[in-house]
């Protein structure tokens, strides 16, 4: 495939030539000369009269080329110009760093090489960042604009991305959308990783490829727990074997209406040796359209420098998952660890464990805590796995760039395998009615 002349065809054919711009797609991306010609001259027409060319002003500029409208998208070519660009960058930086590698005379040599190397892979990191202007005065925008508000008011909602299947969530987040940098913060036990994994569930059922990427649990761990929320067969039994005939067939029924559905993929990194750069492979690799990572706080920085685990490191991480869910436009949800000492009456921005890059950096950041149950309810405060009967979990926005505020209460049930949304007066019904059971059991003692 001649992909520059494709390109070309795609933004000349439908004067398209602003997402080029803000890809930062230059003339230095071009290897061949007659190409490079032709865009040079769309960049000198977008910059004298601020609009792209149509076929009409190319042709006859260009009279003896002709253009063919690529069924591939624009942004497939985008990107294929940003990776040739980037490799050909590094490969001239290697080649002039070979220069040194043999060069026994020069006491300087190895750290000439290594300047070669590092200015490189800056250069390379230069390429593949992107940027997104928009003029808000211009025609174009302002057409974008009216379609878009003509699209809401058609269809008016709060749900602007891909629904978590949890209503209150939906409200507070808009739905996952693109970009957007969602992060679920709670103590160890609060059930962020079985919210995380429910959301993933339910995120398959709309058709939609969901990634799940956990650090604390094996693949086969998060497979017992998706088995009982797709049949409802308790956990417990599940990871034990004792299990009925009964409750096989149902397990094997719900597992079998999935085959052939679109991906669900689970990555697990039980060693925590995964980078930033790890992920965005996944993503290439697989194609999700939602990234959920359980357990962030305990990936790698990419950067030699900073200490395993440090308030540095995790916010190499943090910054780079959020410029990650920007570059690829998918939304990246992650849970990670807050300070218990640091939470005492309730989870605030200060109380995330390791660094506050988490809060800094999130779209919206969610506490998350367990419903403080009555003494002697028979509920694990230990333990997200138990059959001691339901347990309730608060979400609360703690911090949100726009969006509204609303505690959503979750009703977790691995006996069953379940979890439901409870309507505020219905969760605080039930919990005083358990409370009035439980001081009638503690009389009658």
């Amino acid at each position: 495939m001649d992909v520059q002349g494709a390109f070309l065809g795609k933004v000349i054919l439908h004067q398209d030539l602003r997402r080029a711009v803000n890809a930062r797609i230059g003339e230095q991306h071009f290897t061949d000369d007659k190409y490079q010609r032709v865009y040079g001259y769309l960049l000198k027409h977008w910059k004298e009269f601020g609009t792209s060319p149509d076929a009409a002003v190319v042709n006859r500029a260009f009279p003896s080329m002709s253009w063919e409208d690529d069924p591939q998208p624009l942004e497939y070519f985008i990107k294929e110009l940003m990776r040739r660009r980037k490799n050909s960058v590094l490969v001239d930086g290697l080649n002039s760093a070979v220069k040194f590698m043999h060069a026994t005379d020069d006491p300087d040599a190895t750290d000439q090489m290594e300047l070669m190397l590092k200015a490189a892979l800056v250069a390379a990191a230069v390429e593949g960042n992107r940027t997104f202007d928009i003029d808000f005065t211009s025609e174009e925008h302002f057409t974008e604009v009216q379609q878009l508000l003509e699209e809401r008011m058609y269809d008016p909602g709060y749900l602007r991305g891909i629904s978590t299947g949890f209503q209150g969530i939906d409200y507070v987040t808009g739905g996952l959308q693109p970009e957007h940098f969602v992060v679920l913060m709670g103590i160890p036990k609060s059930f962020k990783s079985a919210t995380a994994l429910a959301m993933a569930v339910r995120i398959h059922m709309q058709a939609r490829r969901p990634l799940f990427v956990g650090f604390e649990m094996s693949n086969v761990e998060q497979t017992d727990r998706t088995l009982s929320l797709i049949s409802g067969v308790s956990l417990t039994k599940i990871m034990t074997g004792k299990i009925t005939t009964k409750e096989l067939r149902r397990i094997t029924e719900a597992h079998r209406a999935m085959l052939g559905m679109r991906g669900f993929f689970f990555s697990s990194d039980i060693t925590s040796g995964m980078t930033v750069s790890g992920i965005q492979a996944k993503i290439q690799e697989l194609d999700p359209d939602v990234v959920i990572i359980d357990g962030a706080y305990m990936m790698q920085s990419e950067d030699a420098r900073f200490e395993p685990g440090s308030a540095q490191a995790i916010t190499s991480v943090s910054r780079g998952l959020k410029r990650l869910a920007q570059s690829t436009k998918l939304p990246i949800v992650v849970t990670t660890q807050a300070s218990q000492t640091r939470s005492k009456g309730g989870l605030h921005m200060g109380s995330a464990m390791y660094s506050q890059s988490w809060a800094q950096d999130a779209d919206i950041l969610l506490g998350v805590e367990r419903v403080v149950a009555p003494v002697g309810s028979g509920q694990d405060e230990e333990n997200e796995v138990t059959t001691a009967g339901p347990v309730q979990v608060k979400f609360r926005v703690i911090e949100s760039r726009s969006g509204p505020r609303k505690n959503v209460v979750l009703e977790w049930d691995w006996s069953a395998g379940s979890v439901e949304e409870l309507d505020p007066m219905v969760q605080a019904k039930a919990l005083s009615n358990r409370s009035s059971r439980y001081d009638e059991d503690e009389d009658d003692d």
